[in-house]
């Protein structure tokens, strides 16, 4: 009986060791989740900020691509003044005929209780009608780029999570990081994006998104890569890019922006970047 009841407190006392082992384990884990996710946030924010010209201008062509691999191309002109409270963008359209003039402005604002605005102007209705959110999820201008894709998201709407600490992406070293909506805004991101997460690979020495997976809304999946970067007065500068918009693994439509004419810091009015001047 002496040595039943040894038994007994023993495998009591191995039990409660292994209970405190394990919640110090689940503790520990915690704590390593939630730093990761910490670094991860801290990324994104710098990956945000990055440094991209008080002004820029650059002309841009738009090739569309659809699964039988015919292409139409667009030309338009981007300018962007960016200062502490609101970066703001202005793109018109150059060529072809039906989308000439077709112009977007869109306003991103630094303080995230603020909504971002946009507006579009089509010459045909000869009106400014400005972008809600919860159509900020469909095509730009039949683009695979969605409204929320040119105007980027809000990153504090966000949690993150580092996938892996260390990939390489065209010979750069690059985090891959997870976006998801944050749980109590996810319904409705999702109905204004599209996407329900996001892969981001970011390179570690500029911070730039170099390439995207993002699962989007009927069951698709959009793949964003950069091909090709130059570095333009001190600014490294997106020459080649490309989403693909794919269903199960058939490619449903591409689209290519290349840059060209990218030029910094010069004066740019701000009377450019107002409705009445999109009509004109």
């Amino acid at each position: 009986m002496y040595r039943q009841n040894k038994i007994r407190k023993m495998l009591t006392s191995i039990g409660i060791a292994t209970l405190i082992a394990s919640l110090f384990v689940i503790v520990l884990m915690g704590m390593t989740n939630t730093a990761h996710a910490e670094e991860a946030l801290e990324i994104m924010k710098k990956s945000d900020e990055r440094y991209v010209g008080d002004t820029f201008t650059r002309d841009m062509t738009m090739i569309l691509i659809d699964k039988n691999n015919n292409k139409r191309t667009r030309k338009l002109r981007l300018t962007g003044k960016n200062s502490a409270s609101v970066d703001k963008t202005l793109s018109v359209f150059l060529s072809p005929a039906d989308v000439k003039n077709t112009t977007f402005m869109s306003f991103d604002w630094s303080d995230p209780s603020k909504e971002d605005n946009s507006w579009l102007y089509l010459p045909s209705l000869r009106k400014v009608k400005r972008v809600p959110a919860s159509d900020k999820s469909g095509a730009f201008l039949g683009s695979d780029f969605t409204y929320s894709d040119i105007e980027g998201v809000e990153v504090s709407r966000y949690d993150y999570k580092i996938l892996k600490p260390s990939v390489t992406i065209n010979g750069a070293e690059c985090w891959l990081i997870e976006r998801t909506p944050k749980n109590k805004l996810r319904k409705q991101i999702i109905k204004e994006t599209g996407y329900s997460k996001t892969n981001l690979w970011v390179r570690k020495d500029n911070y730039m998104v170099v390439q995207s997976k993002g699962w989007f809304k009927s069951n698709k999946i959009k793949y964003f890569k950069i091909s090709e970067i130059k570095t333009i007065a001190n600014i490294d500068t997106e020459i080649k890019m490309q989403m693909i918009t794919t269903k199960g693994r058939k490619v449903l439509h591409k689209t290519l922006l290349l840059t060209d004419n990218n030029i910094y810091n010069l004066a740019v009015d701000d009377q450019v970047f107002t409705t009445r001047a999109m009509g004109k």
